[in-house]
């Protein structure tokens, strides 16, 4: 038999000797270096066919092990160990890569616990009288005879049953509550269970290869280990399904809304696309300045434009210069409703002249918003010559080519032009601001309106409610103002892209914007189809 020597430092260095030939043996770990030496034993073992004893020095202590051909690892006792003489000792653990062998379990004060542990042999007799042997001739000794067992009274030890039933009777309980822990049928706990140890000197033991059991206490750490682990899993369990619940919630409540919406744009898209067998005039009014006109009039044309598929056209009739056509997309050339009625108005006088493309030399095309801006005249001398008979002339010119005409007007409604375009109004929109003075001066042009026989308009009207950005007043308040009095209060969102004051690019707008404009003109396009029911 070889004798095997082992030692490895603190660092994971080591070395193995192996019939006086010391080698080398390295590893990142302690318990690397380990798995290599013992392999280099067995190696060693299975080439000789003879087993090696190996003594293993490690910083955990020093193991006395024995190595078999058949890759076997077993624990021997120490040499210099008086408390193992006499004992026919076993293996710790035999077939190391037989699954079947034996497994080596120790009590907690390392004693062999297995049915079938050593026993310490009796010490041979060296004279023949310490054999108890009968001279010749002799019978050997008979067994004595054991002594009659007692005679057994069991009446006398069956007890009274006055002795048993109390003064409320004999009550019998039986726990039938035989529920078995999850945990013991879990398959991993099945696994772990079967593990070799990892804690004190059991875990070190097999680290040199054996596979000695665990000890209660550290079974009873895995399997609190593995209880936790189920109870953490299990509440993750139930998160997940909360939070698919409340995702099936959200989504739920998600596609509703996105039901709705689909609903109410469908409905909105249909009211804007109302024919009208003659043409209507939108008028975009509020006396005072800043309130949100001309964003109104082109937004709503732009809106009408692209869901009409076109048939609609804004006109800047503001008794002075206008802001419509610096706001709306440049044209090749600057001509202005001044231009139209200087140079065109008599072509019109005629059927030969009433043509489309002669009316499109003085508006301004919007591109994909599919509608046209008519420009108020850059100079205010001439802007003045848009007097009631021009907007009559003007406004007949447009009806011919257009069904839906909305017309921005300036900040005095009692000049000629803006009387004219309230007797000619299907419809009248009303942008205010956040402040309380656009609300007042609303609520005062109303007033006039009434005064002047066209209270009709003021019920049917439809106030924009604008937000701001610097201007923080009282909506609610405002609203409270006219929900008596107007049709219908659309709140308009505050946007950049509205706010700067530059050429208005609709795309650039938010959708909050642009979705609160279709709802104006859907609300517009709705009172003028009651006017059209009402007029027929």
């Amino acid at each position: 038999m070889t004798d095997i020597a082992i030692t490895i430092t603190p660092d994971a260095s080591g070395t193995i000797t192996i019939g006086g030939a010391t080698a080398p043996v390295t590893g990142k770990t302690i318990e690397q270096t380990r798995e290599e030496a013992m392999q280099q034993a067995v190696t060693h073992a299975r080439q000789t066919g003879e087993p090696a004893e190996v003594t293993a020095d490690d910083p955990t202590g020093t193991f006395y092990l024995t190595v078999t051909p058949d890759g076997g690892i077993l624990n021997r006792p120490s040499p210099t160990d008086p408390g193992t003489a006499g004992w026919e000792q076993e293996p710790a653990l035999t077939g190391h890569d037989d699954p079947g062998a034996p497994q080596v379990a120790f009590d907690e004060q390392g004693r062999d616990r297995r049915p079938s542990a050593p026993q310490r042999r009796e010490p041979i007799p060296h004279n023949v009288e310490d054999l108890n042997v009968p001279p010749a001739g002799q019978p050997a000794p008979a067994d004595p005879e054991p002594a009659p067992a007692a005679p057994l009274d069991e009446a006398a030890n069956v007890p009274e049953l006055s002795e048993l039933v109390g003064a409320g009777g004999i009550e019998v309980t039986t726990d039938l509550s035989t529920t078995p822990d999850p945990l013991e049928t879990d398959p991993r706990w099945i696994k772990i269970s079967q593990q070799p140890a990892e804690d004190g000197w059991r875990g070190t033991l097999n680290g040199w290869g054996l596979k000695i059991t665990p000890t209660e206490d550290e079974l009873a750490q895995r399997r609190e280990a593995l209880r936790q682990e189920i109870t953490r899993e299990e509440q993750e369990r139930l998160e997940a399904e909360q939070h698919a619940q409340e995702e099936a919630v959200q989504e739920s409540r998600r596609a509703a809304r996105e039901r709705e919406a689909a609903a109410k744009d469908r409905t909105e898209r249909a009211l804007i696309q109302t024919s009208f067998e003659e043409p209507k005039n939108v008028l975009i009014a509020n006396d005072k300045g800043g309130q949100g006109k001309t964003s109104a009039c082109y937004c709503i044309g732009a809106t009408a434009g692209r869901i009409r598929g076109g048939d609609v056209v804004s006109w800047d009739a503001n008794e002075t210069r206008g802001n419509l056509g610096f706001r709306a997309k440049k044209a090749p050339t600057a001509r202005s409703v001044v231009d139209l009625l200087e140079q065109a108005a008599e072509d019109f006088t005629t059927v030969e002249g009433s043509k489309r493309s002669t009316l499109a030399r003085f508006t301004r095309s919007q591109g994909d918003n599919l509608f046209a801006v008519l420009a108020s005249d850059e100079s205010r001398d001439r802007q003045d010559l848009v007097d009631a008979e021009a907007f009559e002339k003007v406004y007949e010119i447009l009806g011919r080519f257009y069904s839906l005409i909305l017309i921005d007007t300036g900040n005095n409604h009692r000049v000629s032009h803006f009387t004219a375009a309230l007797a000619a109004t299907d419809q009248l929109v009303v942008p205010v601001s956040a402040g309380a003075d656009g609300a007042y001066a609303a609520e005062t042009m109303m007033d006039t309106f009434e005064s002047l026989g066209y209270g009709d308009l003021v019920k049917n009207a439809v106030v924009l409610l604008n937000d701001s950005a610097t201007r923080r007043g009282d909506a609610t308040g405002i609203a409270t103002k006219f929900e008596q009095r107007v049709r219908a209060i659309i709140p308009i969102p505050f946007d950049p892209a509205l706010d700067s004051g530059e050429e208005i690019d609709f795309d650039a707008l938010q959708p909050a914007t642009r979705a609160a404009y279709q709802e104006a003109t859907a609300t517009i396009a709705q009172g003028l189809a009651d006017t059209k029911e009402n007029q027929a």
